[in-house]
């Protein structure tokens, strides 16, 4: 077995941090392959955004390739720990998310090709094998037009001509070391904890509002309920006991989150039999809460879904483009401070196991054909959909508006706005739109 950091045969130049080697390299060591055309350096590992906010995560090393005037007719081999994941990110899209005002171009980030790879990962005896396939690479190097386009447009530092001009390719390979997170699911009543936040605490005895009724926020994929959903609890414990259900996304059957929510909403009822109970769910969790709703005869009164994807998703009909932008959507929250991914999702997603909540979202899924089969659409279903059109277009980045406000080909109730699919209930109006919902289904 060859034990150096680097080396090269006929088909892979592989990276082997397992290496003895690995002790004695000093920052910004460079490789050179293929009469220096391609180097390979590993550099410190730099102060950024990305790196940094990188979710139940820190960097050990940081490479970075050089390509130049060279088409490279190689893919790269990465080894590594078990609790290690590799991903690969092109050096301009890197600094584009390293920009200081970030937060204020998330929708640039919804309108370009997210120029980082998801991996696949193949583990032996401790140790994990991760592979750049050499179309990868050609993704990681090249920009389109149109994307050279829109980031001149939105950002005055980073343009089209910097990126597009230069005749020397690069990007980063990531390597890190995962830490897992154990996270408590199930149902959480949300109390007010200062004037910008909530805490959750299990079920307990504690009595709750005798006049209020009951909501229930169901998150969406790889979320939880967090930072990012504050404007709605807000507005909702006005007028409600506001709980909240955490469920993993990536790898469980969605029928089975609706199984899970059904069980704790049917606990909750037998303590409160008198009170209603409205769920109001952000994407996924529309389907989770219908599932239950519909499939396991859950005690719901109402639902008010927003940027629920009714017949399935088509992006997510496509597995690495999805993983690659949820990724990057887990990275931006935790950047701007809202860490929503849970660690378990986020591990399923860097090392994907069967993927089973993405294989259930997928357009025309069996579960997507069963559950609206079942659904049978009428005036007496208490249904209400948030819609987003984003940029004024007939979709909020994510979701089609047909998608989000049909079943079986019946519309249901529901108000649009500008929202894109992030952003429902980040909004300050939000409490007009969800009240105009709840008055309607009254």
């Amino acid at each position: 077995m060859n034990e150096e950091f680097i080396y090269v045969n006929d088909h892979e130049i592989i990276i082997n941090t397992l290496s003895p080697q690995v002790n004695s390299l000093n920052a910004d060591d460079a490789f050179l392959i293929n009469n220096q055309e391609l180097s390979i350096e590993q550099v410190e590992k730099r102060s950024s955004n990305l790196l940094s906010s990188m979710p139940h995560s820190t960097t050990k090393q940081l490479f970075k390739v050089n390509i130049k005037n060279f088409n490279i007719e190689k893919s790269f081999r990465l080894k590594g720990k078990n609790d290690e994941y590799f991903l690969a990110i092109q050096d301009n899209f890197l600094q584009l998310l390293d920009l200081d005002n970030i937060e204020n171009n998330v929708e640039l980030f919804s309108q370009i090709s997210p120029r980082i790879e998801v991996l696949r990962h193949s583990e032996g005896n401790n140790a994990v094998e991760a592979k750049i396939t050499k179309r990868q690479i050609n993704y990681l190097t090249n920009n389109s037009i149109e994307d050279l386009e829109r980031i001149s447009s939105h950002v005055d530092s980073l343009s089209s001509k910097t990126i597009g001009s230069s005749s020397d390719k690069s990007f980063y390979i990531v390597l890190n070391k995962f830490q897992s997170e154990p996270s408590e699911l199930g149902l959480f009543r949300l109390i007010k904890d200062g004037d910008d936040s909530f805490r959750k605490e299990k079920l307990a005895d504690e009595p709750i509002d005798p006049n209020k009724p009951i909501a229930i926020i169901v998150h969406g994929l790889v979320s939880s309920i967090g930072a990012s959903f504050f404007n709605l609890f807000n507005t909702l414990s006005h007028d409600y006991e506001v709980f909240g259900f955490e469920y993993l996304t990536v790898d469980e059957r969605i029928r089975d989150n609706g199984i899970f929510l059904a069980k704790e909403v049917e606990s909750l009822k037998k303590k409160y039999p008198h009170k209603e109970i409205l769920i109001v769910a952000h994407s996924m969790g529309g389907l989770v809460s219908r599932s239950a709703y519909i499939e396991q005869k859950a005690p719901i009164d109402k639902i008010i879904m927003a940027g629920t994807p009714n017949n399935g998703s088509i992006l997510i009909s496509v597995p690495m483009l999805a993983r690659k932008c949820l990724i990057l959507y887990g990275i931006l929250s935790n950047i701007m401070g809202k860490n929503s991914i849970k660690s378990e999702d986020f591990w399923h997603l860097v090392r994907p196991g069967n993927l089973q909540g993405f294989h259930d979202l997928a357009n025309n899924s069996d579960f997507i054909s069963q559950l609206n089969s079942s659904d049978l659409i009428d005036a007496n279903k208490k249904y209400f959909a948030l819609v987003g059109k984003n940029l004024g277009l007939l979709n909020d980045g994510i979701v089609h508006t047909d998608n989000m406000v049909t079943i079986n080909e019946i519309k249901i109730p529901h108000t649009t706005n500008g929202w894109n699919h992030f952003s429902y209930f980040n909004e300050t109006d939000i409490d007009i739109y969800l009240k105009r919902a709840i008055n309607y289904l009254k």
